[in-house]
């Protein structure tokens, strides 16, 4: 951990900042979690809030590859709602 902070004093580091280290695509697209909130109560939109975090654990699995020397993956399945 001491060596993702970047000198920062917390005791996390962003998905984003790991994904951007590694040069894999930023999970955050049209959402962030600071929406997800308003998301869900205002536009009642639970399809957008999961593909939010589909997107955030597809990312995860590509840098615990990364991390681990692990062949990569490709493809992000889809978000399905029935």
């Amino acid at each position: 951990m001491e060596m993702w902070k970047f000198g920062d004093h917390k005791h996390y580091t962003s998905l984003s900042l790991l994904a951007e280290i590694f040069g894999i695509p930023s999970p955050k697209s049209d959402l962030d979690g600071s929406m997800v909130s308003s998301v869900f109560w205002k536009d009642k939109d639970l399809t957008r809030i999961g593909s939010y975090c589909l997107q955030d654990v597809f990312t995860t699995a590509k840098v615990y590859l990364k991390l681990k020397g692990l062949k990569d993956i490709d493809i992000m399945p889809m978000y399905v709602t029935e």
